[in-house]
């Protein structure tokens, strides 16, 4: 059972340095609201309590923010690297409108969409959704009722799938 006092001394220690953790995060992060949505989500990890005998609460609010920062960006990046693998994939360097280039073109997003309708309804909407309505990855979560780990995975299947068509069309 959660402490209450060591509770009221983590919230206590993270709501006295929560300007200082803030200013610091908006330093490394380099936007305000992202800062602000990091130290929501370090409040909630610490209102959640630990079952650890902790001895300096200052020390273990900074870990866990910096913790929840470190998350994030790691996230961003796993989200960066898929948005590079989409417009890889939808939208080539070359530009050239050559008829054969327009054929090839069409023959692919006709391969694309076939691929698309082979993946479970599910996917294909969170898929629809991150990519093309611009959702968050945290929005579409709360649509669907299921963590943001799952909505990435839901993705993540889909964009292997296009993936082998993709090589497929490139053999």
């Amino acid at each position: 059972m959660v402490d209450k006092p060591a509770l009221r001394r983590l919230l206590g220690a993270f709501a006295g340095r929560r300007p200082a953790l803030e200013a610091a995060l908006r330093r490394q992060l380099r936007n305000s609201a992202v800062a602000a949505d990091v130290m929501q989500e370090s409040w909630l990890k610490l209102s959640g309590g630990t079952d650890a005998t902790i001895e300096n609460a200052d020390a273990y609010v900074r870990r866990v923010v910096r913790n929840t920062a470190t998350d994030h960006i790691r996230k961003e990046r796993r989200r960066a690297a898929i948005n590079a693998e989409v417009r890889d994939l939808l939208w080539p360097a070359d530009d050239e409108c050559s008829p054969e280039r327009i054929l090839m073109g069409r023959q692919a997003l006709a391969a694309v969409a076939a691929a698309l309708e082979q993946m479970p309804e599910r996917s294909r909407i969170i898929f629809a959704m991150s990519r093309f309505e611009g959702k968050t990855h945290r929005e579409i979560a709360e649509r669907f009722g299921i963590t943001e780990q799952a909505v990435f995975y839901h993705i993540r299947r889909v964009l292997e799938h296009l993936a082998v068509i993709r090589d497929d069309m490139l053999d």
